[in-house]
């Protein structure tokens, strides 16, 4: 469910979905991070792939959460940004 709505951001309109996104004039794609350990380093070559393609960036995999911690990106990924 989720990547669908990641994927509603840019749809076009007059699509017979009944949907416009928000971004239509944007492209998506997807980066494959998650089959191993998401370390710093792996969450920064993901985030800085091909940068000048990338309209919109969803951090739809992480940190975990426990309710009372808050985690953000760490110094790789924050330059990559």
């Amino acid at each position: 469910r989720h990547g669908t709505r990641c994927a509603e951001v840019p749809a076009t309109a007059n699509n017979s979905h009944c949907t416009v996104g928000i971004a239509f004039n944007a492209k998506i794609g997807g980066v494959r991070m998650l089959d191993g350990d998401v370390t710093d380093m792996v969450e920064a070559k993901s985030l800085s792939l091909n940068p000048q393609h990338i309209h919109i960036y969803s951090a739809s995999w992480g940190p975990d959460d426990d309710g009372k911690t808050v985690d953000g990106p760490a110094s790789l990924a924050r330059q990559a940004f």
